[in-house]
C-alpha cells in the first residue's frame, strides 16, 4: 500500500503492517489505523507512527527503554484485555515525542502514556500507566529538566 504523507511524501508499506487503534490516540480519537516506518535523516534512522489513511497525524516515536532507563510499565487489566494479552511483556511499547525544532534538548517524551502494540493481533492502544513516577513530559537530552 502507499500513502502520501505530509512530511515524507509517498511511503510504501505492507497492508499487513497496519495496527488498528479502536480508540485512536489521545487528541486523535478518530484516527484508527497507524503504520510504523523508519526514515533516515542525516545518517540517523528514526521511527515514525503514521496515520494509515490520511496525511496526518504522524508521530516521532522511540522505544522507552532507549530514553528512560529501567522503564517497567504497569498496565491496567482493562488495557491488557483490550490488547488481547495477559502480560505487558507480550506488548511492544513506544513513547511519543514532542519535537522542538529550535532546540533539540527540548525534545520531550510522554513516558506516562505510551503506545502499546500487540504484534500478534495488530491492535494498538495508548495507555495511561499506573506507575506514579513516569512523567508526561520527560526531557532525555536536557539534564536540567528530566521530568515534569
Amino acid at each position: 500500500m502507499k500513502i502520501d504523507t505530509r512530511d515524507f511524501g509517498v511511503i510504501d508499506f505492507d497492508e499487513n503492517a497496519v495496527y488498528s487503534f479502536p480508540d485512536g490516540i489521545y487528541g486523535f480519537e478518530g484516527v484508527n489505523s497507524f503504520v510504523m516506518f523508519m526514515h533516515e535523516d542525516d545518517g540517523l534512522s528514526f521511527v515514525y507512527m503514521q496515520a494509515a489513511e490520511s496525511q496526518t497525524p504522524c508521530f516521532l516515536v522511540f522505544s522507552p527503554w532507549e530514553l528512560f532507563p529501567g522503564y517497567a510499565p504497569q498496565v491496567e487489566e482493562g488495557d491488557l484485555a483490550v490488547l488481547d494479552v495477559e502480560s505487558w511483556e507480550d506488548l511492544i511499547f513506544l513513547v511519543i515525542a514532542t519535537v522542538h525544532p529550535e532546540d533539540a534538548k527540548q525534545l520531550s517524551i510522554n513516558a506516562k502514556s505510551p503506545v502499546a502494540l500487540n504484534p500478534k493481533s495488530m491492535i494498538g492502544r495508548q495507555v495511561i500507566l499506573m506507575n506514579d513516577d513516569y512523567p508526561v513530559k520527560y526531557y532525555p537530552f536536557d539534564s536540567g529538566r528530566k521530568g515534569g
